[in-house]
């Protein structure tokens, strides 16, 4: 580990569940920030499936794109969102895709505010490792 877990100087911007994240890397920042650019590297591929899945219809494939998503957001300590995802999951069961039109809206106006949040806190952690 390259920084204690009692190392408190690094405080994640809201709605980044801090406490989360360093108790789920035991404090180490480095590994965090790794996280953070991992998912960066695939989060634009896993949205643009989302987008195609909802575009052609597909509630099957949208709710296989959402559930592929889904861990990425608990991996960088979005846990509201994460659970907006299971939410939304759970929705594309239970309903048709006319009626999951205002839930998407919401979903993805959230994904694309996170996107530069995530960019953000990766380039913060850099800066801080150094």
């Amino acid at each position: 580990m390259n920084n204690p877990l009692s190392d408190n100087r690094f405080v994640f911007s809201p709605p980044i569940d801090s406490r989360y994240l360093v108790e789920l890397y035991a404090g180490d920042f480095v590994m965090i920030g790794e996280t953070f650019a991992d998912v960066l590297s695939e989060y634009n591929d896993f949205v643009q499936s989302i987008y195609d899945s909802y575009r052609a219809k597909d509630v099957p494939a949208l709710k296989a794109a959402i559930h592929k998503i889904k861990p990425l957001f608990g991996f960088v300590g979005l846990l509201s969102l994460q659970a907006q995802c299971q939410d939304f999951e759970y929705a594309c069961q239970e309903r048709e895709w006319a009626d999951l039109a205002d839930d998407f809206n919401s979903l993805k106006s959230k994904l694309i505010q996170v996107r530069a949040l995530i960019e953000t806190e990766k380039e913060r952690l850099e800066r801080f490792n150094k």
